[in-house]
């Protein structure tokens, strides 16, 4: 079959490195297309995506994808990733040139993703709070003790102070949330919270879902911070590194 397209994986910046080979997807030679200063890494491929109704074979094809871009941040010092199956085609001239007319035109806005990832990866956290031990005393707070000294507790002020239960609870996370954010940013280099449904049905819950840029030699300092907030009722989970997915895809 014709191979007129290219599959690409990310962009680095080879500042005087040395021409870079490695197996990519299914094995296939993978290789640097430069331009201006920066190169795109991609191979050969099909215009057509690689597909699969085996989920495992496309679990393996994106882990291909990732192991690429792990590579290129080790010798390049840094990638702007690019999404699973992205793929340039032909059209009605070339796709290497094609390529590097994107490359070329787009040098400036690459300049400044590549200030922001060189030497960065990404991390995940997911932080959780215990619900009884946290938010359980809500109930017996004055505010809702007030309002259930009515005349006995009728329908009206049942529903009034489990409103405002609710609201004192939801306050009482919203500081949570503020408290493991302000402190995760100032260890991290760029911070973005993940949309997540904060839910106070369950004994232990999702508190925030963030990702996080940072150079890995400082993951360190975040890690030990989470640590310290283990005995206070909260939990998390430190996922990474990762090719900066988050910190690349809206400039790229």
């Amino acid at each position: 079959m014709p191979e007129d397209a290219l599959y690409v994986y990310g962009i680095v910046k080879a500042e005087n490195k040395s021409e870079w080979k490695e197996k990519g997807i299914n094995g296939v030679a993978v290789y640097t297309i430069n331009e201006e200063g920066f190169s795109a890494i991609g191979h050969n491929c099909e215009e057509k995506p690689y597909l699969s109704k085996e989920p495992e074979e496309i679990k393996e094809l994106i882990i291909s994808h990732n192991n690429i871009l792990n590579k290129a941040m080790e010798h390049f010092g840094g990638v702007i990733p690019f999404s699973f199956n992205t793929i340039i085609k032909k059209g009605d001239v070339d796709s290497k040139y094609n390529l590097k007319a994107w490359l070329n035109n787009d040098n400036a806005l690459l300049e400044t993703v590549w200030d922001k990832v060189k030497g960065k990866t990404e991390y995940g956290i997911r932080v959780y709070y215990e619900k009884e031990k946290l938010i359980g005393d809500v109930p017996q707070q004055k505010e809702v003790k007030k309002i259930k000294k009515g005349a006995g507790l009728s329908y009206l002020l049942a529903s009034k102070a489990k409103a405002k239960s609710n609201e004192l609870a939801q306050n009482k996370i919203h500081e949570f949330k503020q408290i493991f954010f302000d402190e995760i940013k100032k260890l991290a280099d760029d911070i973005k919270i993940n949309v997540s449904k904060i839910s106070i049905k369950k004994d232990k819950d999702l508190l925030l879902n963030l990702s996080v840029l940072i150079e890995p030699a400082r993951i360190g300092g975040i890690n030990e911070f989470l640590e310290g907030k283990k005995n206070d009722g909260f939990s998390f989970q430190l996922a990474g590194p990762f090719p900066p997915y988050s910190f690349a895809e809206n400039d790229a």
